[in-house]
Protein backbone atom coordinates (compact mmCIF):
# COMPACT_ATOMS: atom_id res chain seq x y z
CA UNK A 1 0.00 0.00 0.00
CA UNK A 2 0.83 3.50 -0.63
CA UNK A 3 1.73 6.25 2.45
CA UNK A 4 2.85 9.50 2.16
CA UNK A 5 4.53 11.51 4.88
CA UNK A 6 2.60 15.09 5.35
CA UNK A 7 1.70 18.10 7.29
CA UNK A 8 -1.94 18.18 7.53
CA UNK A 9 -3.18 22.25 7.42
CA UNK A 10 -6.28 22.51 9.57
CA UNK A 11 -8.66 25.40 10.92
CA UNK A 12 -9.65 28.83 8.50
CA UNK A 13 -6.28 27.36 5.65
CA UNK A 14 -7.85 24.36 5.54
CA UNK A 15 -11.51 24.96 4.63
CA UNK A 16 -10.56 28.07 2.14
CA UNK A 17 -8.19 24.64 0.31
CA UNK A 18 -11.21 22.62 0.40
CA UNK A 19 -13.22 25.34 -0.98
CA UNK A 20 -10.70 26.68 -3.47
CA UNK A 21 -10.45 22.92 -4.99
CA UNK A 22 -13.77 22.44 -5.09
CA UNK A 23 -14.66 25.91 -6.85
CA UNK A 24 -11.54 24.76 -9.53
CA UNK A 25 -13.05 21.48 -10.13
CA UNK A 26 -16.32 22.74 -10.78
CA UNK A 27 -15.18 25.76 -12.81
CA UNK A 28 -12.61 24.02 -14.81
CA UNK A 29 -12.98 20.77 -14.67
CA UNK A 30 -9.88 19.78 -12.58
CA UNK A 31 -8.67 16.67 -10.60
CA UNK A 32 -11.21 17.08 -7.56
CA UNK A 33 -8.03 16.94 -4.88
CA UNK A 34 -10.90 17.89 -1.93
CA UNK A 35 -12.29 14.97 -2.68
CA UNK A 36 -8.70 12.19 -2.83
CA UNK A 37 -6.48 13.84 -0.17
CA UNK A 38 -7.24 16.38 2.63
CA UNK A 39 -5.11 19.56 2.22
CA UNK A 40 -1.46 19.53 3.41
CA UNK A 41 2.06 20.23 2.78
CA UNK A 42 4.00 16.78 1.38
CA UNK A 43 7.13 16.22 3.25
CA UNK A 44 8.29 12.42 1.58
CA UNK A 45 6.19 11.40 -1.70
CA UNK A 46 4.79 8.07 -2.10
CA UNK A 47 6.46 5.26 -1.08
CA UNK A 48 5.73 1.43 -0.14
CA UNK A 49 6.65 -0.32 2.81
CA UNK A 50 5.97 -3.82 4.96
CA UNK A 51 4.93 -3.77 8.43
CA UNK A 52 8.59 -3.23 10.15
CA UNK A 53 9.62 -1.04 7.96
CA UNK A 54 6.15 0.89 9.20
CA UNK A 55 6.92 0.25 12.70
CA UNK A 56 10.40 1.95 12.29
CA UNK A 57 8.97 4.80 10.53
CA UNK A 58 6.17 5.33 13.09
CA UNK A 59 8.98 5.70 15.82
CA UNK A 60 11.11 7.99 13.96
CA UNK A 61 8.11 10.20 13.90
CA UNK A 62 7.27 9.62 17.40
CA UNK A 63 10.92 10.43 18.20
CA UNK A 64 10.79 13.47 15.59
CA UNK A 65 7.94 15.11 17.39
CA UNK A 66 9.13 14.57 21.40
CA UNK A 67 12.27 16.52 19.96
CA UNK A 68 10.94 19.29 18.21
CA UNK A 69 8.63 22.20 19.35
CA UNK A 70 5.66 24.06 17.03
CA UNK A 71 6.94 26.54 14.67
CA UNK A 72 4.98 28.15 12.06
CA UNK A 73 4.52 29.23 8.53
CA UNK A 74 2.29 31.08 6.43
CA UNK A 75 0.42 30.35 3.33
CA UNK A 76 0.31 33.22 0.83
CA UNK A 77 -0.94 33.68 -2.40
CA UNK A 78 -0.02 31.01 -5.45
CA UNK A 79 3.25 29.75 -7.17
CA UNK A 80 3.51 26.67 -9.62
CA UNK A 81 5.84 24.52 -10.80
CA UNK A 82 6.18 24.24 -14.69
CA UNK A 83 2.27 24.93 -15.90
CA UNK A 84 0.82 21.56 -14.84
CA UNK A 85 1.31 22.11 -10.83
CA UNK A 86 -0.80 25.38 -9.16
CA UNK A 87 -0.39 25.61 -5.71
CA UNK A 88 -0.49 27.91 -2.53
CA UNK A 89 2.57 28.98 -1.72
CA UNK A 90 4.31 28.57 1.91
CA UNK A 91 6.83 30.91 3.78
CA UNK A 92 8.08 28.89 6.60
CA UNK A 93 9.55 30.40 9.47
CA UNK A 94 13.16 29.98 10.49
CA UNK A 95 12.52 27.38 12.73
CA UNK A 96 10.16 25.75 10.20
CA UNK A 97 13.01 26.36 8.28
CA UNK A 98 15.09 24.35 10.59
CA UNK A 99 12.69 21.72 11.54
CA UNK A 100 11.93 20.19 8.10
CA UNK A 101 15.29 19.15 7.42
CA UNK A 102 15.69 17.19 10.20
CA UNK A 103 12.50 15.58 9.53
CA UNK A 104 14.12 14.73 6.29
CA UNK A 105 17.37 13.50 8.00
CA UNK A 106 15.26 11.32 10.31
CA UNK A 107 13.25 9.95 7.61
CA UNK A 108 16.92 9.21 5.50
CA UNK A 109 18.22 6.81 8.64
CA UNK A 110 15.40 4.34 7.85
CA UNK A 111 17.13 2.19 5.24
CA UNK A 112 14.11 0.83 3.84
CA UNK A 113 12.39 4.31 2.80
CA UNK A 114 13.01 4.99 -0.97
CA UNK A 115 13.79 8.77 -2.21
CA UNK A 116 13.50 10.60 -5.77
CA UNK A 117 14.82 14.22 -6.14
CA UNK A 118 11.14 15.96 -5.13
CA UNK A 119 12.08 14.26 -1.80
CA UNK A 120 14.32 17.39 -0.16
CA UNK A 121 11.99 19.04 1.78
CA UNK A 122 12.62 22.03 0.86
CA UNK A 123 9.61 22.79 -2.14
CA UNK A 124 6.90 23.68 0.21
CA UNK A 125 3.42 24.08 -0.64
CA UNK A 126 -0.12 23.03 -1.06
CA UNK A 127 -1.47 22.06 -4.03
CA UNK A 128 -4.74 23.35 -5.70
CA UNK A 129 -4.22 21.93 -9.11
CA UNK A 130 -2.22 18.92 -11.01
CA UNK A 131 -2.12 18.18 -14.73
CA UNK A 132 -0.36 15.38 -13.60
CA UNK A 133 -3.74 13.86 -12.47
CA UNK A 134 -5.93 15.74 -15.53
CA UNK A 135 -4.91 18.61 -17.79
CA UNK A 136 -5.88 21.76 -17.11
CA UNK A 137 -5.56 25.37 -18.51
CA UNK A 138 -2.87 26.60 -16.90
CA UNK A 139 -3.32 30.48 -18.40
CA UNK A 140 -7.23 29.81 -17.43
CA UNK A 141 -6.84 29.25 -13.87
CA UNK A 142 -3.99 31.63 -13.22
CA UNK A 143 -6.40 34.25 -14.63
CA UNK A 144 -8.99 33.31 -12.32
CA UNK A 145 -7.17 32.64 -9.10
CA UNK A 146 -5.99 36.59 -9.83
CA UNK A 147 -9.14 37.53 -9.66
CA UNK A 148 -10.51 35.78 -6.13
CA UNK A 149 -9.22 36.82 -2.38
CA UNK A 150 -5.97 36.10 -2.15
CA UNK A 151 -4.83 33.48 1.11
CA UNK A 152 -2.67 34.82 4.14
CA UNK A 153 -2.87 32.49 6.66
CA UNK A 154 -0.62 32.25 9.70
CA UNK A 155 -0.29 28.52 10.15
CA UNK A 156 1.17 26.04 12.88
CA UNK A 157 3.68 23.63 12.12
CA UNK A 158 1.57 21.11 14.74
CA UNK A 159 1.57 17.86 13.55
CA UNK A 160 3.14 15.35 11.20
CA UNK A 161 0.96 12.62 9.77
CA UNK A 162 1.24 9.35 7.23
CA UNK A 163 -1.45 9.28 5.27
CA UNK A 164 -2.04 5.83 2.80
CA UNK A 165 -3.99 5.02 0.02
CA UNK A 166 -5.68 1.92 0.22
CA UNK A 167 -7.22 2.41 -3.43
CA UNK A 168 -7.86 5.40 -4.85
CA UNK A 169 -8.74 8.18 -1.60
CA UNK A 170 -5.83 8.82 0.79
CA UNK A 171 -7.01 8.85 4.21
CA UNK A 172 -4.95 9.47 7.66
CA UNK A 173 -2.92 6.11 8.87
CA UNK A 174 -1.51 8.59 11.93
CA UNK A 175 -1.19 11.90 12.87
CA UNK A 176 1.80 12.85 15.68
CA UNK A 177 1.30 16.24 17.63
CA UNK A 178 4.33 18.49 18.15
CA UNK A 179 3.86 19.93 20.96
CA UNK A 180 3.63 23.92 21.66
Amino acid sequence: MRHIVVHLIRGEAEKYHQNLTKDLTAKFDTFPLHDRIAPHLTFKSWFEMDKKGMTTLYKCLENFVNSHKQSKYSLTGFGNFRKDVIYLDVVPSPEMSQDVPDLMNVLHEIKEMTFDEFDNGTNFHATVAMGALKPFDYEEIRGYLKTIDQPNFNIKFDNIAVLKKPINKWIIDRVWEIQP
